[in-house]
């Protein structure tokens, strides 16, 4: 009989890799560590609700793990082929993440917080390499890597905004 060992994970390839993370195996005892940070209660109990909180561990996890780090880079090559004006990518970018739209006080620091992206990657092409090289989609050809590395950083911080994490 075959026994699956589950004390040492490994991550699928293919088609597995893409699978939603509600298909994530889960011990009794001991859930996956970015589910905790995000107050995912263990399953030796049953809960009806979930508290919700907003923690600095929860920040990194959505700014520093892999899949995250890859989905924002997704988003923003989904919102560079959204057309040529900043403002208006900017827009659909939010309303993509968040279901509503910026005030126009974040949309100026959003927009302003782009310049300063573009800027550092256009300074550093080695580190803008790196960045959108996270993950194992194909990285595509036809951006290039200072702007799809501003635009993911940009799209990083909206998807870990408050308003894409807390559902009320």
């Amino acid at each position: 009989m075959l026994q699956s060992n589950t004390r040492y994970f490994e991550r699928s390839e293919g088609d597995g890799l893409w699978r939603r993370s509600l298909y994530t195996y889960w011990k009794r005892a001991a859930p996956p560590p970015s589910m905790l940070s995000f107050d995912a209660p263990t399953r030796e109990y049953c809960v009806t609700s979930r508290t919700v909180t907003n923690t600095p561990l929860q920040a990194l996890v959505l700014w520093n793990d892999e899949q995250f780090v890859e989905a924002s880079r997704k988003l923003a090559e989904r919102t560079i082929r959204t057309g040529d004006d900043d403002a208006l990518r900017l827009r659909a970018m939010v309303l993509r993440a968040h279901g509503s739209t910026l005030d126009e006080s974040n949309e100026t620091m959003l927009l302003e917080a782009l310049a300063a992206f573009r800027e550092r990657y256009a300074a550093a092409p080695d580190d803008a390499a790196a960045l959108v090289s996270v993950g194992e989609s194909v990285t595509p050809d036809d951006i290039p890597a200072s702007e799809l590395a501003a635009w993911t950083m940009l799209a990083n911080a909206v998807l870990a905004s408050d308003a894409a994490i807390v559902k009320d």
